[in-house]
């Protein structure tokens, strides 16, 4: 082999070698970018899934404030079904709960709702008001007066300021259930743990008719007399009055029941009292004619 054809062989090696090279190089590269490009989009994706809860919370109270209350329940489900441990997930079952209550009539997915916050957010600031919607939509919706009481003493035992309002919708749904002696255990126990409740009056009226309606008229006569003199100026005074002479005129004692009645000029319902005197003074003048 002479020397121009060893340069032209070393040369095209020399090329060979370098295009391999080259080559290499673009797959690292390209190795690179994609790797680069998987990452980015690793943290991309992360980033997006941490943002979506945010999103689906503020979409939820845009939709609750143009007043499109199924599409904004779609979207607090979402997040709380699909991301639960986000910081946001609780208030958006609670508003869930709320819309299905309030705008979409659905009481038991609202009380589902709300029971399903108590369970799997226990520590969350949404609870104790949850806890008072379940109470309520157990009472007055579906008028499951024992399982009211259930929610109302989970409520009462977390030592809240309105306890007292809480024992007192515990004796409604006792006398509800026509157990008055529990219904006046309760009461009792509101009069003694909050002695300047403002319902005072209403459970003196609510007592003395729960021994009423449990035939001792004696203690219910003595419990209408302590409202009168303890709140005098409160409606219940004015109704306790009332009943006081619906007892004389069950009795038979008419004059003193007409007297009663007739002193009670500021008695709310003004038509109904009309009605009594008119029907007691009818009785005492057929009397008069028998006689």
């Amino acid at each position: 082999m002479n020397l121009q054809k060893l340069k032209k062989e070393l040369r095209k090696q020399g090329l060979g070698a370098q295009k391999s090279k080259q080559r290499i190089k673009k797959r690292i590269l390209l190795l690179s970018l994609g790797a680069v490009l998987i990452v980015a989009l690793f943290f991309g994706y992360q980033h997006y899934q941490q943002t979506v809860p945010g999103r689906l919370f503020t979409k939820g109270l845009t939709l609750e404030s143009k007043d499109h209350p199924a599409q904004a329940l779609a979207s607090y489900e979402r997040l709380f079904r699909g991301y639960p441990e986000t910081p946001k997930a609780a208030e958006a079952l609670y508003r869930a709960a709320r819309i299905s209550r309030l705008d979409l009539r659905q009481d038991k997915q609202a009380l589902y709702l709300f029971l399903k916050l108590e369970h799997d957010y226990p520590e969350s600031a949404f609870v104790f008001r949850a806890q008072q919607e379940a109470a309520e939509v157990t009472k007055y919706q579906f008028r499951d007066f024992a399982q009211a009481i259930v929610i109302y003493q989970r409520l009462l035992d977390q030592k809240t300021e309105d306890g007292d309002r809480i024992l007192y919708e515990i004796a409604d749904c006792y006398f509800r259930l026509d157990n008055f002696s529990q219904a006046r255990i309760e009461l009792d126990a509101l009069l003694e743990r909050y002695p300047e409740s403002s319902l005072r009056a209403e459970v003196f009226y609510r007592y003395a008719n729960a021994l009423l309606l449990d035939g001792m008229v004696k203690e219910a006569r003595a419990g209408f007399d302590q409202l009168i003199e303890s709140f005098p100026n409160s409606s219940y005074a004015a109704e306790a009055a009332f009943s006081l002479a619906e007892l004389l005129e069950t009795e038979e004692r008419l004059k003193d029941a007409l007297k009663a009645y007739r002193a009670l000029k500021d008695y709310p319902q003004q038509e109904l009292l009309e009605a009594k005197i008119d029907r007691l003074e009818q009785r005492i003048a057929k009397k008069k004619k028998v006689l």
